[in-house]
């Protein structure tokens, strides 16, 4: 009788630790998908995030900004480490405007339904945020290696800030604000160069920035109605807008033509002049597309006017 009942007593042990075994080996597996699954929605958010924080910057312009600076500090004072220094503090100050205004844009732009990563939700706000910041302090740092220009770049970027807020207000004038904030990158290239460069030169720039302005608010007429902003674009409509900034930007480059003093900037000024029309000439192109092409003429045009 005993010896039954220490053989009951010896398999329900065994048994019992099968049992846990096995829960165990269920415990362990299951922590391991659930660590697997959280893995793969890492990796996936973060090949969402890393093409949403990319295009948000706006590259492309900013390029254009960060070129220019470059390229005067380099007409002036040579090719140096300082010269990549120069150019990447305007182009991550650049982005970090582009990333700021459209957080404060937010509402607009999805009411609107532009296709950005901020307005149409692939990036939050909280994360554009934290990138923008991080991008600030990225041009801080680069300013502090460049040794001269802070004080220009902290000018710049409470420009940047201020934006949204000015455009909001003065809708009308939006056009003239970016026309004289675009002056920048030339102005903080000949600043750390000690080069100087005649008003024509930010004239011309000018110039074409705010006809491309006024091709951008003609492409963008039903948001700023949805919003109440008294455009260019909405007063005049945007056919005749969208004349008026491509007559504009031609125009400035036509000028820069005559007003270059060096052959390469002539030169420069030619290559813009002819992309710049074969953007507005080439067929089946929609006006987003042509805008965004718009940025080609417009590289050529900095480096015609960082050579003079």
């Amino acid at each position: 009788m005993l010896g039954a009942r220490f053989c009951f007593k010896q398999q329900s042990t065994q048994k019992l630790r099968r049992n846990n075994c096995r829960v165990f080996a269920d415990w362990l597996y299951n922590s391991r998908m659930d660590v697997r699954h959280a893995a793969m929605r890492s990796t996936s958010a973060v090949y969402v995030l890393l093409p949403a924080m990319f295009a948000s910057m706006r590259p492309m312009s900013s390029l254009v900004a960060g070129t220019m600076s470059s390229a005067v500090f380099l007409m002036h004072s040579g090719f140096s480490g300082s010269a990549i220094l120069v150019g990447l503090a305007m182009f991550t100050l650049t982005s970090f405007g582009f990333v700021f205004n459209d957080i404060l844009d937010y509402h607009k732009d999805a009411a609107a339904n532009v296709k950005r990563p901020i307005a149409s939700g692939i990036l939050s706000r909280k994360v554009a945020m934290l990138f923008a910041l991080v991008l600030l302090v990225t041009t801080c740092t680069v300013s502090f290696l460049v040794g001269s220009g802070g004080q220009v770049l902290v000018m710049v970027a409470v420009a940047l800030i201020l934006y949204t807020p000015f455009a909001h207000k003065f809708p009308l004038m939006k056009g003239l604000y970016v026309a004289v904030l675009c002056a920048a990158p030339l102005y903080y290239g000949s600043f750390v160069s000690r080069a100087r460069y005649a008003w024509p030169s930010y004239v011309t720039l000018a110039l074409f920035v705010a006809g491309r302005e006024a091709l951008m608010d003609a492409n963008e007429v039903e948001g700023d109605l949805r919003a109440g902003m008294l455009t260019i674009a909405v007063a005049l409509g945007d056919a005749r807008a969208r004349r008026i900034g491509t007559y504009i930007m031609a125009l400035s480059l036509g000028v820069g033509v005559i007003a270059a003093t060096g052959w390469a900037g002539k030169v420069m000024f030619l290559v813009a002049l002819f992309s710049l029309l074969c953007v507005f000439s080439w067929p089946k192109l929609n006006d987003t597309r042509r805008i965004e092409l718009s940025r080609l003429p417009m590289l050529a045009a900095a480096f015609a006017i960082a050579c003079g």
